[in-house]
């Protein structure tokens, strides 16, 4: 592969976390209701994390089965979807009110 396509790839989800975590903080700076959209705010840096440090956010969510020998994650691409996904709607959804 060429070096600006592994480049994209590599640094590219991350870097757009980065752009919606800063339009989410942007947002709740100009809304200047502080403890009314403190909620928003955390589930915007919990996409954040989700969305760039998905196989440590599914490691610290997984859960056993039936046995302790059982530990079961999710995908990390899940996480990671999921993260992107929590903050759109936070910033679309979010600070409305």
């Amino acid at each position: 592969m060429s070096q600006p396509r592994d480049n994209l790839q590599l640094y590219g989800p991350p870097a757009a976390a980065l752009l919606l975590l800063a339009i989410a903080i942007g947002r709740y700076i100009v809304a200047a209701r502080w403890e009314q959209n403190f909620v928003s705010l955390a589930f915007a840096l919990f996409g954040f994390v989700s969305a760039v440090a998905s196989d440590e956010v599914a490691d610290w969510t997984g859960r056993y089965g039936w046995t302790s020998d059982s530990y079961w994650t999710y995908p990390p691409i899940w996480v990671r979807v999921s993260g992107f996904a929590i903050l759109i709607a936070v910033i679309v959804l979010g600070f409305r009110r």
